[in-house]
């Protein structure tokens, strides 16, 4: 484990192989080197937000300087949010951006983040950042992991250093959680060593877990999840997790979609559609991860969890279009599309939460192509009850998560009629995302709810930006543990 500590004064005299910087249009940022000043004054280093100069050192004790731009255009400014980087400047969440954008390829293995940090969350979010920015995926093959040994980060001077120390382990280790359970390959991760991974990690923290086989699904009426699993080979399964803290007053469940792969079933996708669909899983990871950091943290909320697993393959015993099922809530359903199965797991898993006495129901899924379509690929969509919706956006606003609060139009509904079932699983391809988040409503009875759309950010296919490496991201993870930290 990375080694955490703090300093209250010039941090260009602590030893080390990096040190981050911040440089605005007045020059660098709380470190006193005159030889640094002016080789950034000399090279017209960038201080454009998120940019980056590395330079030696100097004129400091560590061996290279990763000066990073903080300025801001005033159009951002105005608007709260860079929409030149992608850097999410309301919040802390740009701190986490720069440390990592710092410290990502240096191959440190001793980093000093000297930031403009004036906040507990602040000095948070940049170890988080840092830790984020050396994440590498290198599970399969023979490939060289650096290891990042020690951070020291410029802090206030009434830093709580023990709890600092605690939640940045906590909520890095957590979104590496997901995001290494996002990048593994699909012949490794499937609804069977899910369910077991998630039992291995879930139990030493004493969080309770069962999971249901696919002959518990189907003695339990939970036909969508059998339908979109059926055609596989994995067989589906859905895990029951439940963290139950002494005196918890506040109850709360997580439903997360777990399509360990996704084909499209019968109704087929195209090839390189298929080639990231390892990441259909996400959901389920981010309320996994969700719900391990809040019993690492000892919130005192309960909160039960479902993660809805299944392999959406084409085969012979694969669902078709036009078949009827018939879901935990008794609500039957004609598939019309197989590639819109997400919701279909998803709804046996809220009707299993609305049956319960919780106080409140959030699901996070990797839903709709319409999501990435509506709000690009970096913000995810969030729907439901206002009085849940509201709240997790302005925690995604305290972290620096971009999320959108997307309303859920009543005419739409007409959308998803069928004349052979209650409802069928896929209607117009105008407002997908809420159309999507309307057929989920049909499960959660009368509970408040929200649903969180991350089909875009859960996964970045493109070059690394800001804390998102290639791949999976980690996204939602930070949103949903400051939500949990609202009802405590």
């Amino acid at each position: 484990m990375t080694n955490i500590s703090f300093i209250y004064e010039n941090p260009a005299a602590v030893s080390a192989d990096l040190l981050v910087a911040y440089l605005n249009e007045n020059g660098v940022i709380n470190v006193d080197a005159p030889e640094l000043a002016t080789a950034a004054q000399q090279l017209q280093a960038s201080h454009e937000a998120g940019s980056l100069t590395t330079l030696p050192s100097c004129g400091t004790a560590a061996t290279k300087v990763a000066l990073i731009g903080t300025e801001v255009s005033e159009m951002a400014k105005r608007r709260g949010t860079s929409f030149d980087d992608g850097i999410e400047m309301a919040g802390t969440g740009r701190h986490r951006h720069y440390a990592a954008i710092g410290v990502r390829g240096s191959k440190a293995s001793k980093v000093v983040l000297a930031g403009a940090y004036v906040s507990f969350d602040e000095v948070v979010s940049a170890g988080v950042g840092a830790l984020l920015g050396n994440y590498e995926f290198k599970k399969y093959g023979n490939h060289e992991v650096n290891v990042l040994d020690e951070i020291v980060i410029l802090a206030p001077e009434d830093l709580d250093e023990e709890l600092a120390i605690t939640r940045i382990q906590v909520l890095a280790a957590s979104m590496i959680e997901v995001m290494d359970l996002v990048n593994r390959a699909p012949n490794d991760l499937y609804p069977e060593t899910f369910a077991a991974y998630a039992e291995e990690v879930a139990t030493p923290l004493g969080i309770e877990v069962e999971v249901w086989d696919f002959e518990r699904l189907v003695a339990e009426n939970c036909g969508g999840i059998v339908a979109v699993g059926q055609g596989s080979t994995h067989k589906p399964r859905l895990v029951k997790l439940s963290y139950t803290p002494a005196g918890a007053e506040r109850k709360v469940s997580f439903i997360g979609k777990g399509i360990t792969f996704d084909s499209g079933g019968l109704s087929l996708k195209p090839s390189e559609s298929m080639e990231t669909m390892k990441c259909d899983m996400a959901g389920a990871a981010t309320v996994l991860a969700s719900t391990l950091a809040a019993a690492k943290l000892e919130l005192p909320v309960a909160v039960t969890t479902y993660l809805a697993l299944a392999e959406n393959l084409p085969s012979s015993t694969a669902q078709r279009p036009s078949d009827v099922l018939i879901m935990r809530n008794g609500l039957s359903v004609e598939t019309t599309n197989t590639d819109a199965e997400g919701r279909l797991v998803m709804a046996d898993a809220l009707a299993l939460a609305a049956e319960t006495d919780t106080d409140a129901i959030v699901d996070v899924a990797t839903l709709t192509g319409a999501q990435m379509v509506g709000l690009g690929v970096r913000t995810a969509g969030v729907m439901g009850t206002p009085e849940v919706r509201d709240v997790i956006v302005s925690a995604a606003n305290e972290v620096g998560e971009a999320m959108w609060a997307a309303p859920l139009p009543s005419y739409l509904r007409a959308t998803l009629n069928t004349t052979v079932a209650d409802i069928k699983n896929s209607g117009i391809r105008w407002g997908g995302m809420l159309t999507a988040g309307i057929f989920l409503q049909e499960f959660v009875g009368a509970k408040p709810w929200a649903h969180i759309d991350i089909a875009g950010p859960a996964f970045n296919d493109e070059a690394p930006w800001g804390a998102n490496a290639k791949g999976a991201t980690g996204m939602g993870v930070l949103t949903l543990v400051e939500w949990l930290e609202t009802l405590a």
